[in-house]
């Protein structure tokens, strides 16, 4: 299109009629509908938080009601439950069910037994399926009924069945009350607002479109607009001022703009021909840049291949990584059966030596020497267990037989075993498990094995006359957890990750004051985490050790263990 064509003016149609606006398009509508959609919505929400604290204010209401009611039949109803008396207890049963909102009542002796009870069928209603929904159809209340001054008399029951729907009937007559008051009133709003608007802004706005109708294009100038009356110093009265001195501006831009359109073709050839000029560069340019993507593909391509090549060598390496320790690991189990078989031997007929079974032996000095060999064979008899064990778990081989574990049990056993160390340190040895401490889903052999390892560290490394407790307590998210502390010389900081590794010992004087392998807390640690739990440590140098472990949720059976307090 050449510039003469762009600038040129089209026939100006003469349109005279007012101009009409659809209801739903004018600006009165849509701001009243704005402002109602505000208000409705500060409505809802003021009207659902007067709700909200009136039906909060109703439950508390209802609780303090049914309390009070229960303090006032408490006596009486413990009464007929001492006695027997079953006219006495069905007059308190009827008493109760004067209440319109009471849907059930019952009163049983210590054994469960009903001495009285009544209930009544829901009556229908309308607002039955909300209460249900939100608050359930009913609330239950109940009482323990205890006769003062006797003792080792077991207690009954007083149970109340409230119909929550019936009890919040007058809640929901305020709250209809309320929505119905904020409906009106939005609507009312609906109109009011429409109205202000139409007059205040949609009119006037009506007079100054119809004012543009009649502008000519061809001379501007002559054409003015109306400043709607009482709108002078407005922005009514401001757009019809600046519509004016747009048009004279326009009128005389106009005659400028005839002079400039000469000028604008010039430049427009101009800038035509600088940009064909352009346009060739940009073809080198780009076909310069198809050269290099050329160039990079085939960069990329052997990239890839050199990647490819790199991560079939990690593959192969890593392969070999874990057939070498499979190998390792099923080396060590078929080692430690093969020397676990004659140590059985070795510790039998040394306890039978050492015992004199088949008689006294001649040189003293030979049974202490037998006495040895039984303690050494033993000694190593559990450090090649304990390989074993770490073999097993690291193969993927050891399996769990999982049953109800009451730790109350593994810790007096573990107790039972380690007695003479205890005894011969001189410790003061305790178990303290809170009363509701629950069983475990466990394996109760691995469970004794955690225990013993670390009640044989704590004793191990916990001074003569020296502290040692054995802790369990159940956690507020559902979880358990057992705890060995001691007031031994404990464990820096930096050093308690490293105990946590198989064959790992904190330093030079502890792994020569203290025979072991490095493998207990390694192998407390993996049995912990096939029970899907862990093992924590917290520790100060010179003040002592605390080793936790933590069982999920997962591993708790409902009922508690029960308490100890030795």
């Amino acid at each position: 299109m050449s510039l003469k064509n762009l600038h040129q003016t089209p026939p100006r149609e003469n349109k005279t009629e007012p101009t009409r606006i659809r209801f739903h398009n004018r600006i009165s509508f849509k701001l009243a509908r704005i402002g109602v959609i505000v208000a409705f919505i500060l409505g809802i929400a003021l009207s659902s938080f007067q709700v909200y604290l009136d039906f909060s204010n109703q439950e508390i209401e209802l609780d303090a009601q049914i309390n009070r009611i229960l303090s006032v039949v408490e006596r009486p109803a413990a009464r007929s439950v001492h006695l027997l008396d079953e006219d006495l207890a069905e007059e308190v049963v009827q008493g109760l069910m004067e209440y319109e909102f009471i849907r059930e009542v019952r009163i049983a002796d210590d054994l469960g037994v009903p001495l009285a009870e009544s209930s009544r069928p829901p009556v229908a209603s309308k607002t039955r399926w909300i209460t249900k929904s939100i608050k359930g159809e009913v609330k239950p209340y109940g009482v323990t009924l205890e006769t003062s001054g006797i003792r080792d008399l077991a207690p009954g029951k007083l149970i109340i069945l409230v119909d929550v729907d019936a009890a919040l009937s007058g809640f929901f007559d305020r709250s209809l009350f309320v929505i119905t008051t904020g409906i009106v009133r939005n609507m009312i709003l609906v109109i009011l607002f429409f109205l202000i608007f139409y007059m205040l802004l949609t009119k006037p706005l009506l007079n100054i479109v119809n004012s543009f109708r009649e502008i000519d294009p061809e001379d501007p100038g002559k054409a003015r607009f109306y400043v709607p009356k009482n709108h002078d110093a407005d922005e009514l009265g401001l757009l019809a001022k600046s519509g004016n001195d747009y048009l004279d501006s326009n009128a005389r831009h106009l005659a400028e703009r005839n002079e400039a359109q000469e000028s604008l073709k010039q430049a427009n050839n101009q800038l035509e021909r600088r940009v064909e000029a352009r346009t060739a560069e940009l073809s080198r340019e780009i076909s310069e840049r198809k050269n290099a993507e050329i160039s990079l593909q085939e960069m990329n391509a052997r990239l890839e291949q050199m990647v490819d090549s790199r991560t079939r060598e990690l593959i192969a390496a890593r392969d070999m990584a874990e057939f070498a320790s499979r190998s390792k690991s099923q080396f060590l189990a078929n080692m430690s059966h093969e020397l676990r078989t004659p140590l059985n031997a070795i510790i039998g007929f040394s306890r039978i030596m050492n015992d004199q079974m088949f008689g006294p032996m001649g040189v003293p000095k030979y049974l202490e020497y037998a006495g040895d060999i039984h303690s050494s064979s033993t000694h190593l008899l559990k450090v090649i267990s304990d390989i074993l064990d770490v073999s097993k778990i690291e193969a993927g081989e050891m399996k769990l037989e999982m049953t109800e574990v009451d730790m109350t049990e593994v810790a007096e056993t573990c107790q039972s075993i380690l007695s003479e160390p205890i005894q011969q340190h001189q410790l003061n040895f305790s178990i303290d498990i809170a009363k509701d401490f629950p069983k475990l889903c466990a394996d109760e052999l691995r469970m004794k094995q955690v225990l013993i390892n670390l009640l044989s560290n704590a004793v191990k490394f916990t001074p003569d006359k020296g502290d040692i407790r054995i802790e369990g307590l159940r956690n507020d998210d559902g979880s358990a957890t057992v705890k060995v502390i001691d007031t031994g010389i404990g464990i820096a900081e930096e050093d308690i990750n490293r105990v946590l590794e198989p064959f790992s010992q904190v330093g030079e004087i502890m792994t020569r004051n203290h025979e072991g392998t490095g493998l207990g807390l390694s192998l407390c640690k993996s049995l912990l985490d096939l029970h899907d739990g862990r093992l924590e440590i917290e520790s100060v140098l010179g003040a002592g050790t605390t080793v936790s472990a933590w069982f999920p949720p997962s591993r708790v059976v409902s009922q508690p263990s029960g308490p100890v307090n030795n």
